[in-house]
């Protein structure tokens, strides 16, 4: 089987790769997970985790409100600038209905496992004023 690439890349109007994934201090959309007072004092909101040198490059500030915006929609979170993603990318998670990264997300699959393409979407980010 050859490699193809994901439905949408990053393009000049949104120049970002959004990946998405779950975060350690809860599960799934909290419904379990969101009730527990010391899980949501660990991790109480999402944010968008983004490389320091595209935070540079956007004069964004660790812990400023961003907008992420994407061809489907778009959210407001705090961004988290970090070393662990690489230039290029931002990671979100999806267990707060604010800021869900799946509003962002693409709806197309593939077409073998028709397991929905939700880990790759090319995204935008402004600084919120």
């Amino acid at each position: 089987m050859e490699w193809t690439p994901p439905a949408e890349v990053a393009d000049a109007e949104y120049p970002l790769v959004l990946s998405t994934g779950r975060r350690l201090a809860h599960y799934h959309t909290r419904t379990q997970t969101g009730r527990c007072e010391g899980l949501n004092d660990i991790l109480g909101e999402e944010t968008a985790d983004i490389a320091q040198t595209d935070a540079q490059a956007l004069n964004i500030a660790h812990g400023e409100m961003i907008k992420v915006s994407s061809r489907r929609g778009q959210v407001i979170v705090k961004a988290k600038v970090t070393s662990e993603v690489p230039p290029g990318m931002v990671w979100m998670a999806f267990h707060f209905r604010d800021g869900n990264a799946n509003w962002l997300t693409n709806p197309v699959f593939d077409p073998i496992t028709l397991t929905a393409e939700y880990k790759a979407c090319a995204v935008r980010i402004e600084k919120q004023h």
